[in-house]
């Protein structure tokens, strides 16, 4: 929860831990409290598995991985995200199993933007650098968005003025000076830390990390959400 220091977590299956709910299972990335305050993490239900009612204060949003997730308001394919105002409640639950990754008492309490994107509806926007965008939310300076780099390349440098976060959906991610001929292969070199899919990256703001993106990596960022975060 030290906002002020940059972290990168590479994937480990052994991180997994049981939630009081049977067959329900959480892989902590940033945690508070135990079962409250601010909460990043992954989620992941076994088959005809549920998580009961619960209040979420400060919002909850959530991008599926895996799966389908659902609730009483609908179902939620891979692909989908959404987004609950604080003071919204649901239960949740899954007939095939999910895995999702959720993002708990985030919002500003202004931010009552109730969001479903499910995969039929994203609109994907093509720039000049390289590599796609899909917006999927904006609210006071802060960006929430998908990148896809289909051939690779650089992470764009605009993004870091008041914080980034980065979980790899697809692909990989390298951190450090790539050389043209490895960035190009997605290959990592000595003195290059390598974040394959479902490793996830903080990053404090005023931070300059060289990114670079494998082919065909996927990315959901966020960035100026931790210009005014400060540590516990």
């Amino acid at each position: 929860m030290n906002f002020s220091q940059p972290l990168s977590l590479n994937y480990d299956a052994s991180r997994w831990q049981p939630s009081p709910a049977a067959g329900v299972w959480r892989y902590p990335l940033e945690r508070q409290q135990v079962e409250s305050g601010h909460v990043t993490s992954l989620v992941r239900f076994e088959p005809d598995s549920h998580f009961p009612e619960h209040l979420h204060p400060l919002g909850e949003e959530f991008w599926v991985l895996e799966g389908t997730f659902s609730d009483e308001n609908g179902d939620y394919p891979a692909g989908s995200y959404v987004r609950h105002p604080p003071g919204s409640r649901h239960g949740s639950f899954t007939r095939e199993g999910c895995v999702i990754f959720v993002k708990l008492n985030q919002f500003d309490e202004d931010d009552d933007m109730w969001l479903k994107v499910l995969p039929e509806q994203r609109l994907w926007i093509t720039g000049g650098q390289g590599y796609r965008r899909l917006p999927l939310h904006h609210h006071g300076g802060v960006h929430t968005s998908v990148l896809h780099f289909p051939d690779g390349g650089a992470f764009p440098s605009c993004c870091y003025r008041h914080g980034l976060e980065i979980l790899v959906l697809e692909g990989e991610l390298l951190e450090g000076d790539v050389p043209a001929k490895q960035e190009q292969a997605g290959e990592a070199s000595k003195g290059t830390a390598h974040y394959p899919g479902l490793s996830w990256l903080r990053f404090p703001p005023g931070s300059q990390p060289q990114l670079q993106a494998g082919p065909d990596t996927r990315l959901w960022v966020r960035t100026g959400h931790l210009g005014a975060v400060t540590a516990d």
